[in-house]
């Protein structure tokens, strides 16, 4: 009997496990049951839990699968061991999907905006790039005037929650501070700047991130927090932010990081940006040449585009480069927000 009964609770599990895992809603329930419903709930009870706490509530989330699975192999030390494994990984898959990961079924933002693939072309994408120099360049100086200030997390919350509320929410995230993580040495190590935990929805950010790179890294997790799953996305609602801020260094963050997702020119003459922006961009070669394992970098960015396809985003992490697309065929209203299809925007 007993054995029966721990057979069968293991095998639930792992089923229960599987089919979260195989689960697609469909995205008009996802966007208006989940992400403006359950999630919601869910997201507004756990953050002032795990705001609390000066680490992050994810790392131990992920210590006590390990550890688990640890104990269950050593007590058990037969097959029963790698059932229980599976059992655990399932329960976590489960807590997976139900706490933050049916956000990628969400439809894509641009089926709210006011969205024209006509807009997107290489003359608007050339323009924009030469914007992006010209506002790196005027906002260079205030901006490195500012740059051993610590980030200002309200003013950025403010810049940032009318994005996200604008673009399909219609609620207010929680946010805070990043927390330190164990992953920090893998992060350097990958060029991995942040992520957030899906567990306990705690963000994450690099420590060796440099500071113009801290206000879009913050607002792109953030944006993942607020039930926004896919990166363009991310990467689109953090560049709004930032463009929004009253801080020339944020702004010059979000421009800077604009730049660096456009199609590049053929060539950049020196002239082409000033000395304090060339500073930056060496001091970004400096970093990675210190920090990053390129073998370890090539698995973890190819684990990390399949974990994409598998959670149907199909262009894997390649995704990230398609905010130039969103950048291109979303207008802008004069508030810097996308505007929506709707008369009355969110």
């Amino acid at each position: 009997m007993g054995g029966s009964f721990w057979l069968v609770t293991r095998i639930v599990a792992i089923l229960l496990g599987a089919a979260a895992l195989l689960f697609a809603p469909p995205p008009a329930w996802v966007d208006t049951a989940y992400a403006n419903g359950i999630y919601p709930v869910w997201q507004r009870a756990i953050a002032p839990i795990s705001g609390a706490f000066p680490w992050s509530l994810g790392d131990l989330a992920g210590l006590l699968a390990v550890g688990l699975i640890v104990w269950r192999v050593v007590a058990l030390r037969d097959w029963r061991a790698l059932v229980d494994a599976l059992a655990i990984l399932a329960l976590f898959a489960v807590w997976f999907e139900v706490a933050w990961g049916w956000n990628y079924q969400r439809s894509p933002v641009e089926t709210r905006m006011q969205y024209d693939a006509a807009r997107v072309n290489p003359q608007a994408a050339d323009a924009l790039r030469a914007r992006a120099m010209a506002e790196m360049n005027a906002l260079a100086p205030a901006a490195h005037a500012r740059a051993s200030e610590p980030l200002d997390l309200g003013a950025l919350a403010f810049s940032w929650t009318p994005v996200v509320r604008r673009a399909g929410n219609d609620w207010t995230p929680i946010v805070s501070a990043p927390k330190p993580t164990i992953a920090d040495p893998f992060m350097n190590a990958t060029g991995t700047s942040g992520f957030i935990n899906p567990f306990f929805l705690t963000v994450q950010l690099a420590s060796d991130l440099l500071w113009f790179e801290r206000p879009f890294a913050l607002s792109h997790e953030w944006s993942h927090v607020a039930a926004y799953a896919r990166e363009d996305e991310a990467n689109y609602f953090a560049i709004l932010t930032c463009l929004r801020s009253k801080d020339p260094a944020v702004r010059y963050s979000g421009w800077f990081e604009l730049f660096t997702y456009l199609p590049p020119k053929a060539h950049y003459e020196r002239s082409d940006f000033v000395p304090l922006v060339w500073e930056d961009f060496r001091a970004l070669q400096e970093r990675n040449a210190r920090h990053i394992n390129v073998s370890l970098a090539h698995f973890s960015w190819g684990a990390y585009n399949q974990y994409l396809k598998t959670n149907r985003i199909a262009a894997g992490v390649t995704n990230y480069d398609e905010v130039t697309r969103l950048m291109l065929g979303i207008p802008l209203d004069g508030d810097g927000l996308p505007v929506a299809r709707a008369a009355t925007p969110r």
